[in-house]
């Protein structure tokens, strides 16, 4: 059997991929790393490195990460425990986009944050019950209205276990934001390519590498190509959905995997 390790964002879990390791589960054992670790999203990926040698030495036939868990596959593959990575909507700085590559964000609804300033108001005060349907009220409200209520409703789960981890980096992000004021701007610079920095670790790697993202990020599918040297971008539908690879896009993920694993066996 082949081996997959899949690796969800920070504030999502291994619900996000509904179904994919069962489909997978025809040529491939499937492991997913958030149900055997806590994954060190503030500090080093050694640690992921360690457990992974302990447990795999032998590592995976794929590896596949989601959002800011890219670093952590990236890190894998460098030490050679990944054949092949499949990133899904794999977060990026701006400043790491290169410059030709088309970058347009439309203009945002004046109104856009409207349904998140409770939230902002909230965060210090509020009790973790009541943050929680907060949460849960701002994603029922900013949810695209054709969304299966099945894939809402698993979003809804998502945020309801992942509330207290959102409100923490809000925390978190209010803080930064208010030390970096002090900061001098190339510092500030400098702390955002750094969030980048794995692409530059990306570019060091001889093994085939697919970005799975929905239209709207195309841009990020193709920096992700500038960096691999043996690159594929799949794009799963027009819109981007919360909680990960929801519906359709599932399945057309789940298809990229299993073209990635016939590369290997």
């Amino acid at each position: 059997m082949q081996q997959v390790l899949l690796i969800p964002d920070r504030f999502s879990d291994y619900r996000m991929w509904g179904g994919i390791p069962d489909r997978l589960a025809r040529r491939a054992e499937v492991s997913q790393l958030d149900r055997l670790m806590e994954l060190p999203w503030g500090g080093s990926s050694a640690a992921v490195v360690d457990l992974a040698r302990g447990r795999w030495p032998g590592g995976w036939d794929v590896v596949v990460a989601a959002g800011r868990a890219s670093p952590f596959a990236v890190t894998l593959a460098g030490a050679g425990l990944a054949l092949g990575l499949v990133l899904a909507e794999p977060d990026i700085p701006f400043d790491r986009i290169p410059d030709d590559v088309e970058f347009a964000l439309d203009p945002p609804d004046a109104n856009v944050l409207a349904p998140y300033e409770p939230l902002v108001s909230a965060m210090y005060d509020a009790s973790p019950e009541r943050w929680r349907e907060m949460v849960i009220d701002v994603l029922r409200q900013t949810t695209r209205p054709d969304l299966p209520p099945a894939e809402l409703e698993l979003a809804v789960q998502i945020a309801t276990d992942h509330a207290a981890d959102m409100r923490a980096e809000l925390l978190a992000f209010a803080a930064a934001d208010a030390a970096d004021r002090e900061l001098p701007d190339a510092v500030q610079l400098a702390q955002l390519h750094a969030r980048g920095r794995w692409l530059d670790q990306l570019a060091t790697l001889a093994i085939p590498v697919m970005t799975v993202v929905p239209a709207p990020m195309r841009p990020y599918a193709q920096t992700v190509s500038r960096y691999a040297a043996d690159a594929e971008i799949v794009i799963t539908g027009s819109t981007i959905q919360p909680g990960g690879a929801q519906d359709g896009a599932r399945d057309q993920a789940a298809a990229a995997i299993e073209r990635m694993l016939g590369r290997f066996g």
